[in-house]
C-alpha cells in the first residue's frame, strides 16, 4: 500500500479500532456485572431458604401441614417462589400455583440432591415460569429423616431484561460504528482515493508527452479544487510547450532549409548541432533530442572529417577568436568537393562555441570549368573553319580569283567551311534552346505518332546511307503515340543514324522502337568498328570525339550526341550506349510513357 493510502485509511481504521475496544469493554463490564449479580442472588436465595426452613420446620414436626400451607401462600412475591416437596416428589405447598396442578418434582436435580442430604443451589430455565431461575433446596428432617425439602426459587426478569438490553445496545452501537466506518471508507475510496489515482495517471501521462490528455475534474469532493488547479496548470503547460515546439520547429525548418551547411562545434571538435546540408556534406548521422533548443545532435567529431586544412582553421578561430573564411578541398568517400567555409565564435551559457557555415562550391566550380572548356572548344571549333575561310578569301584577293582553276578550288573551301561553321552554330543554338526548355516548367508537348516520326527520320537519312553504301532497316516500329516534341525526337534519331553512317563502317543499320510497361525505347544499332569501353562513359559530352581527325574530316561538329542526350532529358528520359568493339554498337533513347 502506498504512503498516501496509508494516511487516507488510517483515520477510519482508528475509528473502527476505537469502536471495537469500547464494545469489548462494555461487553466485559456487562458480563462481570451479570456474574456478580447471579453470585449475590445465589447467596441471598440460600440464606432466605435456610431462614424459611427454620420457621416451618417446627410446624412440620407438629404435623401442622395447614399452617405450613398458609405460610407458603402468604409469600406473595412475583420474583420469589416457595415450594414444599414431600419425599415422594409431591408438592405439599407452593406460593405461586395450586398444589394439585403441579408436576411431581422428584426428578428435579436440586430436589434429588436435597433428599440425599445435600443442600444445593441450581440455576436453570423454568418451563413453568418461562424464565431463568435460581433454585436452592434445603432438606427438612422430621423424626430424624429427610421427610421434606424446602425449595426457594428466585427470578429476576427485570435485571435480565436490563442486562439483555445492555448487550443489545452494545451490539447495535458496534453495528452502527461498523456501518459508519464502512461508509467513511467508501467515501474515501470513491471521493478521494480514486479521484487522486485518476489525477495522478493524467498528470503522469501529460508529463510523459501525451499533451492531448485531459485532466478529469470530479463534479464534487475534496479533490475537485486540486484537480481544477492542476488542470489549469496543465493547460498552461500545454500552451507553453506548443509555443516552444512551434518556435523550435520554425527554427529547425529555417535551419535545415539553408542551402549552406551549418554546424555548432565545441572546442574539442564535437559537433553538437548541425543541419541537413552539413550532414550531407560530412556524412553525419543525426540523433534527435527532446529538448526544444537543440534540433539535431550527433556523436560526430570534426577531427574525423579527414581535412587537416579545415581543422587548422577551426583551432585558429578558437585560439584568437577572429572569424575566418577559406575555400578548401574536401574528399567525401572518393568524391572531391570544393567547400567555402566561414567560421566565427558564439557564446552560450558562458561557453564558447564555433559556428561554421559550409557552402558546397563543387557544382559551381564544375560549371565554371565546363563553361571554360566549352568556350575553349567552341573557340577552337570556330577557329579552324574561320582560318580556312580567311585564308581562302585572302588567296582570292591576292589573284586566285583571276585563275579559274584556283578560284574554283578556293570557292569549294569557302563553301565547305561555311557549311561546317553554320552546322556548328546551329548545333550550339539547338543545345542552348534545349537547355532553356529543360529549365522551363512548361514543356509545350503535344501528342506524337512515334512510328511516323521514326519513319520520317529514316527517310531523311536514305540519301546519305545510299552514298555510303549502307542499308537502313526498320526492324520494329509498332504504332505508338506519346507526348513530346516530334521535331526534336526526329533530330535525335537523325543524329544517331547519321553518326552510324559516317563513323561505324557498318553495311547495315537497324532502327526501331519498342514499348515496355512504363517506357518506350528507340534504338539505332550498327555492326561496324564499335567504340572502346573507355570512350563510352564520355561519348555524350560536348565536343568529345573518339577519332578527332576523322570526325573533322567528315564534317562532324562534336555536338550531335550531346543534343541526343538533352533531347532525351527534355522528355524526362535517358540516352545510353552499349558497344562491343568490331562487333556492334547500340544507341538507345528511353522515354517514359
Amino acid at each position: 500500500m502506498k504512503s498516501r493510502d496509508k494516511i487516507l485509511f488510517a483515520f477510519p481504521l482508528i475509528i473502527a479500532a476505537g469502536i471495537a475496544v469500547i464494545a469489548c469493554v462494555l461487553f466485559w463490564h456487562v458480563s462481570k456485572f451479570e456474574d456478580s449479580y447471579w453470585r449475590e442472588q445465589q447467596t441471598v436465595v440460600e440464606t432466605e431458604t435456610k431462614l424459611v426452613a427454620k420457621i416451618i420446620a417446627p410446624m412440620l414436626a407438629r404435623g401442622d401441614i395447614a399452617g405450613t400451607l398458609d405460610f407458603c401462600h402468604e409469600v406473595n412475591c412475583a420474583e420469589t417462589r416457595l415450594s414444599l416437596i414431600r419425599r415422594d416428589g409431591a408438592v405439599v405447598a407452593d406460593s405461586s400455583a395450586a398444589e394439585g396442578k403441579l408436576d411431581n418434582h422428584s426428578t428435579r436435580p436440586e430436589i434429588r440432591l436435597a433428599f440425599a442430604g445435600t443442600p444445593n443451589t441450581q440455576m436453570r430455565y423454568s418451563s413453568t415460569l418461562n424464565a431463568w431461575m435460581i433454585y436452592h433446596a434445603e432438606p427438612i428432617q422430621v423424626a430424624g429423616e429427610n421427610t421434606y425439602v424446602l425449595r426457594l426459587a428466585k427470578s429476576n426478569k427485570d435485571v435480565d431484561r436490563m442486562i439483555s438490553l445492555g448487550k443489545t445496545n452494545t451490539l447495535l452501537a458496534l453495528t452502527l460504528g461498523a456501518a459508519t466506518v464502512l461508509l467513511l471508507t467508501f467515501y474515501i475510496v470513491l471521493r478521494i482515493r480514486r479521484p487522486l489515482e485518476i489525477l495522478q495517471e493524467d498528470a503522469f501521462a501529460i508529463s510523459s508527452g501525451e499533451l492531448r490528455r485531459k485532466i478529469v475534474v470530479p463534479e464534487a469532493g475534496v479533490v475537485r479544487e486540486l484537480a481544477l488547479t492542476i488542470s489549469r496548470m496543465a493547460e498552461q503547460l500545454k500552451s507553453q510547450i506548443a509555443q516552444i515546439t512551434d518556435e523550435r520547429n520554425e527554427r529547425e525548418f529555417i535551419f535545415n532549409a539553408l542551402s549552406e551547411g551549418a554546424l555548432q562545434v565545441e572546442r574539442d571538435g564535437n559537433v553538437i548541432l548541425h543541419n541537413a546540408e552539413a550532414a550531407k556534406i560530412f556524412g553525419i548521422t543525426a540523433h534527435k533530442k527532446t529538448t526544444a533548443d537543440v534540433p539535431a545532435y550527433s556523436h560526430f567529431n570534426l577531427t574525423r572529417c579527414g581535412s587537416s586544412e579545415l581543422l587548422r582553421m577551426v583551432f585558429k578561430i578558437f585560439d584568437d577568436g577572429k572569424p575566418r573564411e577559406r575555400e578548401i578541398k574536401f574528399d567525401r568517400k572518393g568524391t572531391a568537393l570544393t567547400l567555402l567555409v566561414r567560421g566565427g565564435l558564439i557564446v552560450r551559457n558562458e561557453e564558447k562555441y564555433l559556428l561554421l557555415t559550409v557552402t558546397d562550391l563543387t557544382n559551381l566550380r564544375t560549371l565554371e570549368s565546363f563553361r571554360s572548356d566549352f568556350i575553349a572548344n567552341v573557340s577552337h571549333e570556330i577557329k579552324t573553319p574561320l582560318t580556312s575561310i580567311l585564308s581562302a578569301v585572302e588567296s582570292l584577293r591576292d589573284g586566285a580569283l583571276d585563275n579559274p582553276e584556283f578560284a574554283e578550288k578556293f570557292l569549294k573551301i569557302l563553301n565547305a567551311q561555311s557549311t561546317r561553321l553554320n552546322a556548328l552554330v546551329q548545333d550550339i543554338l539547338s543545345l542552348a534552346s534545349l537547355e532553356r526548355r529543360e529549365l522551363s516548367e512548361e514543356k509545350e508537348f503535344v501528342p506524337v505518332r512515334l512510328d511516323a516520326t521514326l519513319e520520317n527520320a529514316v527517310n531523311l537519312c536514305e540519301d546519305a546511307a545510299e552514298s555510303a553504301g549502307t542499308q537502313l532497316v526498320i526492324t520494329q516500329n509498332e504504332p505508338l503515340e506519346i507526348c513530346g516534341d516530334a521535331q526534336l525526337i526526329e533530330q535525335a534519331v537523325i543524329n544517331l543514324v547519321g553518326n552510324a553512317i559516317k563513323y561505324s563502317g557498318s553495311p547495315r543499320i537497324e532502327i526501331g522502337q519498342k514499348a515496355h510497361a512504363e517506357t518506350v525505347e528507340i534504338f539505332v544499332r550498327d555492326f561496324g568498328i564499335g567504340i572502346a569501353p573507355e570512350h563510352c562513359s564520355r561519348i555524350f559530352e560536348r565536343f568529345y570525339r573518339v577519332h578527332k581527325e576523322r570526325s573533322q574530316k567528315l564534317g562532324g561538329t562534336g555536338l550531335g550526341l550531346a543534343i541526343v542526350k538533352h533531347v532525351a532529358q527534355l522528355h524526362n528520359g535517358t540516352a545510353s550506349i552499349e558497344s562491343v568493339p568490331n562487333k556492334s554498337t547500340t544507341f538507345r533513347i528511353t522515354i517514359p510513357l
